[in-house]
């Protein structure tokens, strides 16, 4: 029945945009709307339609779950307290289901989406006068709006990117390169085979993977993705000893409570996305929840709230009780600069380092309007922060003393809205 409801709205939405589309040709071709402003319309609906397909291929496909059999009486009769999560977290078989989860996180899986972009100092100008308010208005009002662009003003654009297995419709087994330093044919964008090919369920470390050798494109090129990449110009390190390698994967699960089970999920709505700088090392601003089908991606400068996942876990009836997600690196704050734990009442976020320390986040009970006001004060602090190194984002990201000040003024504000503990998951 979901899946009906699901092919329903799907359907509805498709109607909606072709009748759009039609009207919008309808009046432009009478004269009753500019021909300019018309066929710009019709480029910008046109562009968004595929993700419809996206959305709806994403909406449709099954979690992998794991059952655990465990006694929930605390949970039935007390809800999801901390000393219930305290007690899940302790039990053997759900740490055992998160080490298997974090030791795939230098892997990738078949057909599994990887991004990496490359910051420079010349593009990481972010101000706040051209990043425009009630983004989320807009996009509910469309393309009539005034303020519609805003969507795609609060970007960062990248120097390059390479996405691996990019989002469409049909996937396929590639990697697809833009403004790359090397340009077959002159293309600032071109995408090259792969020769490791994966069976679903199959995973391979990043490292390993490589490139096609039979093309007259590839032939004289590196053969295994780092080499390869580092050709195109990212500046790569040969070693991440400090951490922060951005040839990884995030990897992480949500449990939750299924009727009369303990279940681990993992929903398949986060994009893998890694960021570099000009000295290949690692940008972290947080998650994904992009589902863009182009062959370049931009980097929204606002935080994943999650929103998706949320609305997945209510749809299927299932209770919260805490997502655990892996970090990049070692970090007393172990923090993201944009991304927040679960931003929502009855939920928990673990977030564990490469040494098995975690710093977990219990979302207290507040009101809708009590999360605007968090993000609010995240956003007032991060614009302040980011004007004193003149809008760059790498003069932020660059000084460790004032991005670990950024960082501890962030779990200020958060110890106001969550209950944070630290953790060790493994001993």
């Amino acid at each position: 029945m979901k899946l009906n409801i699901r092919f329903l709205n799907f359907a509805y939405w498709n109607l909606i945009y072709i009748s759009l589309m039609i009207l919008v040709g309808y009046y432009t071709w009478m004269g009753k709307v500019p021909a300019f402003f018309g066929i710009l319309l019709l480029i910008v609906l046109l562009l968004r339609w595929p993700d419809l397909f996206i959305a709806y291929r994403k909406a449709s496909a099954e979690d992998d779950s794991y059952s655990i059999d465990l006694s929930l009486k605390s949970a039935v009769n007390n809800h999801v307290t901390p000393g219930f999560i305290a007690e899940i977290l302790d039990n053997p078989k759900v740490v055992q289901v998160i080490k298997n989860d974090l030791m795939k996180t230098g892997q990738i899986g078949y057909q599994e989406e990887w991004r990496l972009g490359l910051i420079t100092l010349d593009q990481d100008i972010y101000k706040l006068d051209l990043a425009q308010p009630a983004t989320q208005e807009s996009l509910r009002k469309g393309p009539f709006d005034p303020i519609f662009g805003s969507y795609f003003v609060d970007q960062i654009r990248l120097k390059r990117t390479a996405i691996l297995h990019g989002t469409n419709y049909f996937k396929s087994n590639n990697i697809a390169v833009t403004n790359g330093a090397i340009k077959p044919l002159g293309y600032s964008k071109w995408t090259y085979g792969l020769k490791t090919k994966l069976n679903r369920g199959e995973f391979i470390n990043i490292r390993n993977i490589q490139v096609e050798d039979d093309s007259s494109f590839t032939e004289h090129r590196a053969g295994f993705l780092p080499e390869f990449l580092r050709e195109d110009g990212f500046p790569l390190k040969k070693d991440y000893l400090d951490g922060g390698d951005p040839l990884t994967t995030e990897r992480g699960g949500v449990i939750v409570i299924d009727k009369d089970k303990v279940i681990i999920i993992h929903p398949k709505y986060f994009v893998q996305r890694k960021l570099i700088d000009d000295q290949g090392n690692l940008v972290d601003l947080g998650m994904d929840e992009n589902f863009s089908y182009r062959s370049t991606f931009e980097v929204n400068m606002r935080p994943s709230v999650s929103q998706l996942l949320i609305q997945r876990v209510s749809a299927r009836g299932y209770i919260p009780v805490v997502r655990y997600r892996s970090f990049s690196y070692v970090s007393d704050f172990m923090l993201p600069i944009l991304d927040t734990p679960m931003s929502a009442s009855g939920w928990a976020d673990l977030f564990i380092d490469p040494t098995g320390r975690g710093k977990l986040f219990i979302s207290m009970e507040k009101t809708e309007a009590e999360w605007y006001e968090m993000l609010a004060r995240l956003k007032q602090l991060f614009y302040a922060e980011l004007a004193r190194k003149g809008h760059h984002l790498l003069g932020l990201t660059k000084d460790r003393a004032h991005l670990n000040y950024y960082l501890s003024k962030k779990l200020e504000i958060l110890k106001d809205y969550y209950i944070i503990q630290d953790w060790r998951l493994f001993q």
